[in-house]
């Protein structure tokens, strides 16, 4: 008796291309990072953005401009790597 042997089904979708991130998701995940909050807090990533958007908004534009940049850069390099990209929710 020959074995059934199960297809997988064949997309012509091409693979997700992730988001370029923006200037607070790089300083949200560099918090994290570094440990800059402590391991003790809450550890729900909601908590984690609320607390890290509250130091955001507590820098100053001097401090912000260096994740600016960064994000910048970022967007550089993902425009090289995907051109025709385009974000499609």
């Amino acid at each position: 008796m020959p074995v059934a042997t199960e297809e997988l089904p064949v997309t012509d979708a091409p693979p997700r291309i992730p988001r370029p991130p923006n200037a607070f998701m790089l300083f949200r995940s560099n918090m994290l990072k570094t440990k800059a909050i402590p391991a003790t807090a809450e550890r729900r990533q909601q908590q984690l953005s609320k607390v890290a958007g509250e130091c955001w908004n507590l820098m100053s534009p001097e401090e912000k401009q260096v994740w600016h940049d960064e994000a910048a850069r970022r967007m550089r390099e993902h425009q090289l790597k995907y051109p025709n990209y385009k974000f499609a929710p």
